[in-house]
């Protein structure tokens, strides 16, 4: 069954709405339709908006449970949302409210206590439980399984209209450098857009065609090459590219201005191409567990960190400025790190076993973090992971050549990251230099993460080989902190599975408090128990009925 989805183009957006195939198409005069991607200036608006407001900035109705809009804009449910809950999955933080469903997405099954004592879930039977449970269009918002889901979607999408235009549409100038450019720039999008579907659900839709889906449902690693394939063409389309001026001047007008700041740019194509094998490499560690890496796989790491993000390259951000009618983020609150700043007034909050994975002395630690006036303990009752003696300072403590993670009041300071990074980048090649038997190039690849950062930490010295791997473990929370990867990191070292199969974190710090008292404990295990992979959201389901022998789209039960 194919499902027609209805556009409304605007300057700076684009907005789809599913239908039913029976219903007519509602046309309002006074708005552009498809034909405005007929020209130039048409196709760069709507590679602009297709991209950075219907994917990233806004939130929609049917997965805004309320958490995210404190300006009344609503803008940055991506950055905020789903990279929040990547970020609390992977405990680095936590969220204990209702809205999404979060205060189920990031609660362990269990905790065992320095006493021997064991303390189940207070507030349900399980995260998958509970998710599934929740996994219904009666739901509407609380449905934490389409987060991910609907933006990637409509990016994807998005992009197929960008591609069906793209060779019919008149240009000034060079027109086959700048068809090659957007070219490059859907299929870059495309790739990014499937390789979180892939990294994130069970399964997933291939499409290609503008405003169809299909019932062919294939597994989260078809999804996976589906990505990699998307990569390629892009690396195809800007090897094609000769003259850098037309490429760039298009460029200009589909990044926006200020999101060229920073760590952001207009990319060359060589730098471009890097940051796509960055995300290819990403796509590829993340969607394996490491006890099933084979030396073919580290090969194949090596070779694209290699050609991947260098420290000069720019790279895909968001950032905020002060204009609302011009952000694709919340000015104030656009990002995951944002949402857990103050000492007052949090949405997120900073888990205790983020702060215990920091050495002593770790600058970063001390230009960052600071002790709440009282402990966290159990918040509202959900919970012992809901717990914490720690917030984030907005702004930071003002060591000077330290990291800060946020400043929420300083517009346009603050790189939020769509993509890869260098940071990730260094830490994929010392991961693949530890494993291949390097210990001392590897750790010494995370000494200079930890020095560009201003750790201000000793070089890691002579360790072996499970020391150096737990010193990246640590590494990649903090240096790639709020950054939507800490649970993919969880879930291949096998973290988040159940206790029964090996799973769970030892020897973590817990708060309790049963007596009255705030007990730190520092020897606890958490039984997480979670989700390797989210089912498909049933929402997809109910108007896109999977086809005979499509994979399986619920997970192991």
């Amino acid at each position: 069954m194919k499902r027609k989805l209805f556009i409304l183009i605007t300057s700076i957006a684009l907005f789809t709405t599913g239908c039913k195939d029976e219903l007519a198409e509602v046309v309002n005069k006074n708005e552009p339709n498809e034909a405005a991607l007929n020209s130039e200036a048409g196709l760069a608006a709507f590679a602009k908006g297709g991209v950075y407001m219907s994917s990233f900035g806004v939130y929609y109705a049917s997965i805004d449970d309320q958490l995210g809009s404190r300006s009344g804009k609503n803008l940055g449910y991506f950055t905020t949302m789903v990279y929040g809950l990547h970020e609390s999955m992977g405990d680095v933080i936590y969220v204990p409210w209702g809205n999404q469903s979060f205060r189920y997405a990031n609660n362990p099954t269990d905790f065992t206590l320095d006493d021997g004592s064991l303390h189940l879930n207070p507030i349900g039977i399980s995260q998958p439980y509970e998710l599934r449970l929740r996994n219904d269009r009666a739901y509407g918002a609380a449905n934490t399984l389409l987060m991910e889901w609907t933006p990637m979607y409509f990016l994807n999408n998005a992009m197929n209209i960008l591609l069906g235009h793209v060779d019919e549409a008149t240009f000034t100038g060079d027109a086959a450098t700048k068809q090659a450019t957007l070219r490059a720039w859907a299929y870059w999008w495309k790739g990014y857009a499937y390789s979180r579907i892939g990294s994130m659900y069970i399964a997933g839709v291939i499409t290609d065609e503008p405003n169809q889906t299909n019932g062919d449902f294939v597994t989260h690693e078809e999804i996976i090459d589906e990505a990699l394939k998307n990569f390629d063409k892009a690396i195809a389309e800007l090897n094609n590219i000769s003259d850098t001026g037309p490429y760039g001047d298009l460029l200009a007008t589909v990044i926006p201005g200020y999101c060229q700041q920073g760590k952001g740019g207009i990319p060359m194509p060589d730098e471009w191409i890097r940051n796509i094998n960055t995300m290819k490499a990403r796509s590829l560690l993340v969607n394996k567990r490491v006890s099933e890496m084979t030396s073919s796989d580290w090969s194949t790491i090596a070779a694209l960190t290699d050609e991947g993000i260098q420290e000069s390259d720019p790279v895909f951000v968001v950032k905020t400025t002060e204009d609302f009618n011009r952000s694709v983020i919340d000015p104030n609150f656009g990002s995951a790190a944002a949402y857990t700043a103050t000492e007052s007034g949090q949405t997120f909050f900073v888990s205790e076993r983020l702060i215990q994975d920091f050495r002593a002395g770790d600058q970063r630690m001390e230009n960052n973090f600071e002790l709440l006036t009282s402990p966290r303990v159990n918040m509202r009752g959900r919970g012992l992971g809901f717990g914490t003696r720690y917030y984030l300072v907005d702004g930071g403590n003002n060591l000077p050549g330290v990291v800060t993670y946020t400043h929420t009041d300083q517009y346009g300071v603050d790189d939020t990251y769509l993509g890869g990074s260098f940071e990730e980048n260094e830490l994929m090649k010392a991961e693949v230099l530890i494993q291949g038997g390097n210990i001392s190039g590897g750790t010494a690849v995370i000494d200079n993460v930890r020095a560009m950062q201003g750790a201000g930490l000793t070089a890691i010295g002579s360790v072996n080989k499970l020391e150096a791997l737990e010193e990246l473990r640590r590494e990649r929370r903090i240096a790639l902190l709020f950054r939507g990867l800490a649970f993919y990191d969880l879930r291949r070292l096998g973290v988040v599975d159940d206790k029964s199969e090996g799973g769970g974190r030892a020897n973590a710090v817990v708060l309790s408090n049963f007596t009255g008292s705030t007990v730190v404990n520092t020897k606890a295990f958490i039984n997480y128990n979670y989700m390797s992979y989210f089912d498909v959201p049933k929402n997809e389901l109910e108007f896109n009925e999977p086809k005979e022998g499509s994979a399986p789209v619920v997970g192991p039960q």
